[in-house]
């Protein structure tokens, strides 16, 4: 009895070692796969105006809509076509409903989109969340007095306490999050730079930043 207590216990290690071994693999394969067939169905459209040579290669689509991209980007660095996107936002501004959804994805694509995040100037803090004791990674943005702060009741406020803006994100999609007005006093300073803490979020906090490394 003992010998095939052993036997299934050094089996279950066996399949365990293996299973987490290739489930990596795995997902970065479904990840890979689903991107790949959602982009395809999305820029499916393209396919309609492509040579029929390119029509022939499987995700054509998608390398030429980089290559537009990557075009696009060109045009907007060192060319002169800034005051024609203006224009165009400007336009979308007029547009009720739609203003509202483009001018909200557009600041959160922008507080992302950095040139340098290892030198960007974001402060990264920590907030106590759900509850006390419980500390999340977030974002001090600025200050709430002249905006937000004035929304909370009176009764709740501490006088001369400094109110601000937080952003914390979700694991493992920091794009998503929540939005909190905090008292100065709930907020604990880090020394984390934008760049590490963006990859503690996606890594659900399997990275750790290498600043807390040299803390000793």
């Amino acid at each position: 009895m003992n010998i095939f207590k052993r036997m299934t216990s050094k089996l279950k290690s066996l399949f365990l070692s293996g299973l987490f071994t290739i489930l990596p693999i795995i997902l970065t394969v479904f990840v890979v796969t689903f991107t790949y067939e959602l982009l395809s169905r999305w820029l499916k459209p393209l396919q309609k105006i492509q040579p029929l040579l390119l029509k022939k290669i499987p995700g054509s689509e998608i390398v030429i809509i980089t290559i537009l991209i990557i075009v696009l980007g060109i045009l907007l660095k060192f060319l002169l076509i800034s005051p024609l996107v203006k224009a165009i936002e400007a336009f979308i501004g007029k547009i009720p409903i739609v203003r509202t959804i483009y001018s909200s994805s557009k600041t959160l694509v922008d507080f992302f989109n950095v040139p340098d995040p290892t030198t960007v100037k974001r402060k990264v803090i920590l907030i106590e969340f759900p509850r006390k004791g419980l500390y999340n990674i977030a974002f001090l943005l600025e200050s709430a007095t002249d905006g937000f702060e004035k929304l909370i009741p009176e009764k709740d406020k501490t006088p001369g306490e400094k109110y601000y803006k937080v952003f914390m994100p979700n694991s493992p999609n920091p794009t998503s999050g929540y939005f909190l007005i905090i008292p100065e006093h709930e907020i604990t300073h880090t020394n984390m730079t934008f760049e590490e803490a963006i990859k503690t979020v996606v890594s659900c906090g399997l990275i750790t930043p290498e600043s807390l490394k040299d803390i000793k």
